[in-house]
């Protein structure tokens, strides 16, 4: 069946030419850009909302998450649905999945009454929203488990790659799962594999107020939502790319992609070796050099497929080749990949508390962060947290931070920018954080 608004693929080279000898890679940014919709309309939403009670949430985590629960339920549309579970050892379903316009005067009296004690069952908290909101799968609505803890998963089912499996297999038919940890001691893991298994987003934060900047990217980025379950294969005469984004595996040179926005563009970064692509296009100079397509479902659950291919490049001297100039818009994406694996590198260095080390990689990042206003923010923030020795939070913010570098959604053509101030009047959901803990200008 084919669509009267099609997403479109685009392949960009870092440099329009294959070099015939040297070692650098060439550089492919694909990006899926979902042509304008004038007719397009809100899509309703189904929300599973997941507040851990164990005994390490007393005090303020709690009232945080209650606080963030309120935030949620008031953002929420009339026509969109809601329930809420709250687990310890135990799971209970504290509003079975009802319509937010019939609910939004009780749900203050219901979390009044949420206690806390026990372990933590995180994984059968979980379940109990995906429960609640699985039968809404197939009525054209957006269902997703907001999952709330500040801990560990100590009872039930605790192994992040069996949790995670469960939650990947119920995200492929249209239950995604986000999640948020409250304060430090959550396991960040789990919380930001179990939201890239489900298709969803992983947020942290201290308070309410840290969240709810997140809240409103992530219910503007569910109402906007135009193509899901987005999976992208590749084909090439040449062997050994490299896919360097976080998407999860779906095959052989297959990935499962982020859902994709309005007025937004998804993006995967690839490359090979030089001479691995003069091989593959020796082979038959009449073949592209690479090809992906692309599967996608639209907002009424239909199945989609697009394609696109770079077809042969000419060879050019080794000389020539470094003289030609590089795309901008592929330079920059991956230095940021680039950056959010220094960033990675770096959360290990602080696990093992090497101060030395992760000052040097700051300084890579500095000297990577001279053209972008948004890696100079963050290094600032990193820089911050290491003065302070604060290896808790730093861990944190290097994992969230990195998360972000490599699977955002980017502004439809987006361009250079000369300040953070631009990044406040954009989309939640498109904006660039330099504090991922925390709000905008907080």
């Amino acid at each position: 069946m084919s669509t009267p608004y099609p997403l479109e693929v685009i392949l960009t080279p870092n440099k329009p030419a294959l070099a015939e000898t040297g070692t650098q890679p060439l550089q492919v940014l694909v990006r899926l850009r979902p042509q304008p919709n004038p007719n397009q309309v809100r899509t309703p939403i189904s929300l599973a909302i997941v507040i851990d009670r164990s005994g390490s949430m007393s005090g303020g985590k709690l009232r945080a998450a209650v606080d963030c629960t309120r935030d949620l339920i008031a953002r929420l549309h009339d026509e969109d649905e809601v329930s809420i579970i709250t687990y310890d050892d135990d799971v209970d379903v504290l509003l079975p999945l009802s319509s937010v316009q019939t609910v939004r005067g009780v749900v203050s009296r219901l979390l009044a009454n949420v206690r806390t004690g026990g372990s933590t069952n995180l994984h059968g908290g979980w379940l109990a929203g995906a429960e609640q909101i699985a039968p809404r799968a197939d009525a054209n609505r957006i269902c997703r488990v907001m999952l709330l803890s500040d801990g560990q998963a100590n009872h039930g089912l605790v192994s992040t790659q069996g949790i995670c499996a469960q939650v990947s297999q119920l995200a492929r038919t249209g239950v995604t799962t986000s999640t948020v940890g409250i304060g430090l001691g959550f396991n960040e893991e789990l919380m930001t594999e179990m939201a890239t298994a489900g298709q969803g987003t992983a947020m942290y934060g201290d308070r309410a107020a840290d969240l709810a900047e997140p809240f409103e990217a992530e219910l503007g980025l569910l109402a906007h939502t135009v193509w899901r379950n987005v999976t992208l294969t590749m084909h090439s005469p040449a062997q050994r790319w490299t896919m360097h984004n976080d998407y999860p595996a779906r095959g052989r040179n297959a990935w499962r992609m982020v859902s994709i926005a309005a007025n937004s563009e998804a993006w995967m970064a690839l490359s090979v070796p030089m001479h691995e692509a003069l091989d593959g296009q020796l082979q038959d100079e009449a073949e592209a050099l690479l090809r992906v397509t692309v599967k996608a479902t639209d907002a009424e659950g239909v199945e989609h497929t697009f394609s696109a291919s770079l077809g042969p490049l000419p060879v050019v001297s080794r000389q020539a080749w470094r003289e030609m100039p590089s795309d901008e818009r592929v330079a920059g994406r991956f230095n940021e990949i680039e950056a959010a694996d220094l960033q990675r590198m770096a959360r290990e260095a602080v696990r093992h508390r090497d101060w030395r080390a992760v000052e040097r990689m700051l300084d890579e990042l500095r000297d990577r962060a001279q053209d972008n206003p948004w890696l100079q923010a963050t290094v600032g923030v990193l820089a911050n947290l290491l003065g302070n020795r604060d290896h808790e939070r730093m861990e944190k913010e290097l994992m969230y931070s990195s998360n972000r570098m490599k699977s955002r959604l980017s502004e439809v053509d987006e361009g250079q920018f000369q300040s953070m101030q631009e990044e406040l009047g954009k989309e939640a959901w498109l904006r660039r954080k330099e504090n991922q803990g925390r709000g905008s200008g907080l």
